[in-house]
């Protein structure tokens, strides 16, 4: 009796652990490419999740932002030779096709003169979301002497007055007061930033001049604003005709370098 409990007891300990074996080594078989209950990663990469779309994101992302403006000048001794016959145009309608085609914002400073010799033209510029027109002063004149040979405004009175007639210029042709002002030349000093404040207009100070303005040589343009480009950079060029021949060209080469440094254009206000 002894012997057969014994027997009975030996079978029932095989059947019971024998069942057990199949769940063990299921458990078991995952376990080499587990680590913490996770997967683990290819051993060709030691980078985490989606890293290889973050990487392509951040190299093809720009990295720097960099602004265009162009001035579009018109003097009345300009505007005489115009109507001369002298000069076909004053500008070169091909830059702005550039500026549409390529999607590059911009901004537009036109002289009141300016704006008024060319009322559709520069009342598209206002109707196109790439382009903000602003104010260049009214006939381009200097807010200082001995300013590239400009005539001067030589009271706040001649400064106020120019500075308003530009104003209500550009805001009669474009349907939209302007806020942006920019000094003929450059040419200014502290004073004259109150009065532009008193017409409600806000001084522009470029960052990059591409010494465009009378150069025919395009290649030293493009170096001029390479060389002097920064994050937050405005450039300033002019909008081309027999004052600045070489902008389009220049333009079309400076735009791609730029980019391809990791530049963006941004839209200036």
């Amino acid at each position: 009796m002894i012997r057969t409990a014994w027997m009975a007891a030996l079978a029932f300990l095989v059947a019971t652990t024998a069942v057990g074996w199949p769940s063990d080594r299921g458990l078991e078989g995952p376990r080499p490419t587990q680590t913490g209950g996770a997967k683990a990663p290819p051993r060709t990469s030691t980078a985490p999740p989606h890293s290889a779309g973050a990487t392509a994101l951040s190299a093809t992302a720009p990295r720097r932002t960099i602004y265009l403006t162009f001035d579009a000048d018109m003097t009345p001794g300009m505007l005489k030779r115009l109507q001369a016959g002298e000069v076909s145009a004053w500008y070169d309608p091909a830059i702005v096709e550039y500026l549409r085609e390529n999607h590059l914002p911009a901004v537009i400073f036109v002289s009141g003169l300016f704006a008024e010799t060319y009322p559709d033209f520069v009342g598209g510029l206002a109707h196109d979301p790439l382009f903000t027109v602003a104010v260049h002063g009214y006939r381009h004149a200097a807010f200082t002497t001995s300013c590239y040979g400009l005539p001067a405004l030589r009271t706040d009175a001649e400064k106020l007055d120019d500075l308003t007639r530009g104003r209500d210029a550009v805001a009669r042709l474009t349907g939209r007061a302007p806020t942006l002002f920019r000094y003929p030349g450059l040419c200014h000093d502290a004073h004259d930033d109150a009065l532009v404040r008193q017409v409600g207009l806000t001084v522009d100070v470029p960052d990059v001049v591409a010494g465009d303005s009378f150069s025919s040589n395009a290649e030293a343009i493009v170096q001029q604003v390479l060389r002097k480009a920064k994050n937050g950079a405005t450039v300033i060029f002019h909008l081309g005709g027999p004052n600045a021949p070489a902008t389009l060209d220049a333009l079309t080469k400076v735009v791609p370098a730029l980019r391809k440094k990791g530049y963006a254009f941004s839209v200036l206000h």
